[in-house]
């Protein structure tokens, strides 16, 4: 099959592709990830709990002005379309047949379709990435001052759209790093970027390193070979598993020699490598690697219009097979309800609409869900918040007060289906059970801060009674002895990930004062026979009724059980 001969101009393509992707981003249902960002940029901010700032830039460009998901994804689909046109640049303005050829590489990589409308973090970053390599390949071609600078700003803007971006630039930048540090230019690009970035490292200074602190030892579990499974069978799907023998052997038989060529080879690589390893602490989510689209779409392209022409016409059909199965899978996300044999993909609307019946005027509380929090607040136009416990992990709604608001009011809880109360009513979103109740006056725990009175013994007996008690701080009056009340537990941490928690004795009684301390328990701190011998750490906090304890109220106590 030969390429189509028959010019075209890249400006129709690309608007072509601006169409595709307005039209998308108006009748898609909206992922969760992508209110919870929405939420982000309705406070703008330097930086937040999960990601920089990006994301929550783009989706501000177009919330407040523009209905829906429209609105909340228009500035991504522009940053898509820039991305897109950054590629032919990259690709040095190929015309005619290799111009098909381009956009049929480009039509094939499902990442450059699903961020193409989707607004998330990676949006941004695939837009700087196309940019960074722009960039990078000029300083390459003419190391000045002033493409230092210019490469330096890219930079910046990596890292304010994912911090991903740290690997991009110090994979790309290896192979040449000795002539790069002799390199004023390279000098000014550093430091140029480290100074533009300077906003979010405050931010993260000021908030006690929140992403930091999450990204590096949030994200440790044991190791299971399925992590590496997965990881492996998505990189075969991400990039268009039609093209994966092309990619292959591009890099066995076009090794080049120049010094663009072989950053993004060395790019591809170690970035492929980098995440191999992190298998090894944990699962990995398949667009992590989503930007490795540029640099092979690049090197392929490359490959097949320098070395191997014979390729392209077989590129072209594989590109059009691999496309067109993707413009069905787009075709599948915006059809209606009732026109499909399955239940749609994403579609939140339905269960926001049956809560917010059963919750009325009144607000609503989730249990460990962000996502469900910031869906209904965007579907039903109410308020809504969430709450954390150690079975679930910190994030920007845990660095917000705003939840203040709701402090001994009425709202409309909803649980997980672990919840234990026998009142509440079984409810079921789009995928999950849950359970819903109205609590009449309900204690906002988050900011209350627990210290023992005397420091914990280093070593605890399994049986024996120690003295203790448990001293709290709250940045707001709070009730204790309401039909809702809160209960003191101790948690403990195992060094193989495990956990344990129980309650420290009754039903507190106190009323609690602004900026005051009170007892919430005072006692022997027993410990419980069936914990296992060893280290541990230990950690106090307060759980409401039938749910295990808030995460986060205390600082962490290293001991040691016998």
């Amino acid at each position: 099959m030969q390429l189509p001969q028959r010019s075209v101009q890249p400006l129709w393509l690309l608007a072509l592709w601006l169409v595709i992707n307005l039209l998308q981003a108006a009748f898609s249902p909206l992922d969760a990830d992508e209110t919870y960002y929405w939420m982000y940029a309705s406070q703008l901010d330097w930086g937040y709990f999960d990601h920089p700032p990006a994301v929550a830039v783009l989706i501000s460009m177009g919330k407040d002005w523009l209905p829906g998901a429209f609105g909340l994804r228009l500035g991504h689909v522009l940053a898509s379309t820039l991305t897109i046109a950054g590629l032919w640049y990259l690709l040095e303005k190929p015309r005619g047949p290799l111009l098909w050829l381009a956009a049929g590489l480009i039509f094939a990589q499902p990442m450059l379709h699903v961020y193409g409308f989707i607004a998330t973090p990676d949006g941004p970053l695939l837009l700087f990435t196309v940019l960074y390599l722009l960039a990078y390949r000029r300083f390459l071609d003419a190391p000045t001052l002033a493409n230092g600078a210019l490469w330096g700003l890219t930079m910046a803007g990596l890292l304010y759209s994912k911090y991903h971006g740290v690997m991009l630039i110090f994979f790309s930048v290896l192979p040449h790093l000795f002539w790069l540090l002799r390199k004023p230019g390279a000098w000014v690009a550093a430091l140029g970027g480290a100074a533009l970035f300077m906003p979010h490292l405050y931010w993260q200074y000021a908030n006690d390193f929140p992403s930091f602190r999450y990204h590096l030892s949030g994200r440790d579990d044991a190791y299971e070979f399925k992590f590496t499974l997965e990881y492996l069978a998505n990189q075969l799907v991400i990039f268009s598993p039609l093209l994966v023998w092309h990619y292959v052997q591009t890099f066995r038989k076009d090794s080049g020699h120049d010094r663009f060529g072989i950053a993004n080879r060395w790019l591809v690589i170690g970035f492929l490598l980098f995440f191999l390893y992190t298998t090894t602490k944990g699962g990995t989510e398949a667009q992590w690697t989503a930007l490795l689209s540029m640099p092979l779409v690049y090197l392929t392209f490359r490959a097949a219009r320098d070395r191997f022409p014979e390729w392209q016409g077989q590129l072209w059909r594989l590109c059009l097979i691999g496309g067109g199965i993707l413009l069905l899978v787009r075709i599948l996300l915006v059809a209606p309800r009732e026109w499909l044999p399955f239940d749609k993909p994403f579609d939140h609307q339905p269960w926001v609409e049956r809560l917010a019946e059963e919750a009325g005027d009144l607000p609503v509380m989730v249990q460990n869900s962000y996502r469900l929090a910031s869906l209904y607040e965007f579907y039903s136009g109410k308020p809504a918040w969430t709450f954390t416990d150690v079975q679930y992990r910190l994030n920007q709604y845990d660095l917000w007060t705003d939840d203040s608001v709701y402090n001994e009011k009425p709202v409309l809880l909803l649980g997980q289906k672990t919840w234990n109360n026998e009142a509440a009513t079984p409810f079921r979103t789009h995928t999950r059970d849950m359970r819903w109740q109205r609590i009449e006056r309900f204690p906002v725990a988050k900011g209350l801060r627990l210290t023992a009175a005397e420091p914990l013994p280093d070593t605890l007996q399994r049986g024996k009674p120690v003295a203790f008690k448990l001293l709290a701080e709250v940045p707001r009056d709070l009730s204790l002895n309401g039909d809702f009340s809160l209960f003191p537990f101790i948690i403990f941490h195992f060094p193989d990930g495990t956990m344990s928690f129980y309650k420290l004795g009754g039903k507190a009684t106190n009323q609690l004062t602004a900026d005051q301390t009170a007892a919430v328990f005072t006692g022997d701190l027993r410990i419980m026979n069936n914990l296992p011998p060893g280290p541990a750490v230990v950690e106090f906090g307060m759980g409401y009724p039938g749910m295990p304890p808030l995460r986060g109220q205390s600082e962490l106590v290293e001991v040691v059980i016998e």
